[in-house]
């Protein structure tokens, strides 16, 4: 399959066939991306959350989104690689929205941008960007970036109203033309009906399984990170706590000076041939 990521969700989506995507900030999850065939990765700006330690996605900036996206794209398809625009960087205007996108994708060497909401401006800049080259991936339904003047995080189109606008706004950015579009948090029977109307493939994450395809945040299915992930998000492993024991285990094998055993391997600095454990430059 093509390793530009338009026409890979092109030929799946025609085909009938499930997308599936994750995020990847770093070096460690872009690898995992690659190896299990990811269709496209998401350099999300969740990296605020899971990288960086925030409450919100608020705090992260364009230059930090930008260096982690590189980071990514050096070991996954740069082609099949997606930036998302953080906040502060698109809806002012369209002009400065498209500034911001053709930065973010010529500097990280990424495959397309990523931003929230289907505002005029926005809607405008997709056309712009579109029009020159820079595939745009859409993102409707719940928008972390206005979690703090919408009061929290809730499930989206819940009325026929409200589902409504939200495949309105989504037949704009198709017609605008975005790739693809990602609902967030859209209640099922709204994303069934948005995914049935649309003609571009619909992505989910906390819709259910009626979307063209899933997107997720890797710490959330490892359990990367302690606390309770979404609901939504089903854990595959629980990599925190089998981390926290191995790291405990080193600490107390330091204490009582068992580590390392005398005359162990552990006592050479030689690494094995032929290792290609660690890639240093």
């Amino acid at each position: 399959m093509s390793d530009f990521i338009v026409a890979r969700l092109r030929r799946r989506y025609r085909d009938g066939e499930p997308i599936h995507s994750v995020t990847a900030y770093d070096y460690f999850t872009a690898l995992l991306a690659s190896e299990t065939q990811m269709d496209f990765v998401l350099v999300g700006d969740s990296l605020a959350n899971v990288v960086q330690g925030h409450s919100t996605t608020v705090p992260v900036t364009l230059d930090e989104m930008i260096y982690h996206t590189k980071i990514v794209c050096r070991h996954f398809p740069a082609g099949r690689v997606v930036i998302d625009m953080p906040f502060g960087s698109c809806k002012a205007d369209a002009a400065s929205t498209v500034q911001n996108c053709v930065r973010a994708f010529q500097e990280s060497g990424c495959g397309a941008v990523k931003f929230e909401g289907a505002t005029d401006s926005n809607i405008e800049a997709t056309r712009i960007l579109t029009e020159m080259g820079v595939p745009v991936l859409a993102h409707l339904g719940l928008l972390p970036q206005r979690v703090n003047s919408d009061g929290g995080y809730r499930m989206q189109g819940k009325t026929d109203k409200a589902a409504r606008e939200l495949l309105r706004q989504a037949r704009a950015m198709q017609e605008a033309g975005a790739f693809a579009v990602i609902l967030e948090c859209v209640v099922p029977a709204a994303a069934e009906m948005i995914t049935r109307e649309l003609k571009i493939p619909t992505i989910g994450i906390g819709c259910g399984n009626v979307t063209s395809g899933q997107i997720i945040v890797m710490h959330d299915i490892l359990g990367m990170l302690p606390g309770k992930a979404p609901s939504f998000a089903k854990q595959y492993a629980q990599l925190f706590s089998t981390a926290l024991a191995a790291v405990q285990q080193y600490r107390d094998e330091v204490s009582s000076r068992s580590f390392p055993e005398v005359g162990s391997e552990s006592d050479s600095t030689e690494q094995p041939a032929g290792s290609t454990a660690y890639l240093r430059s």
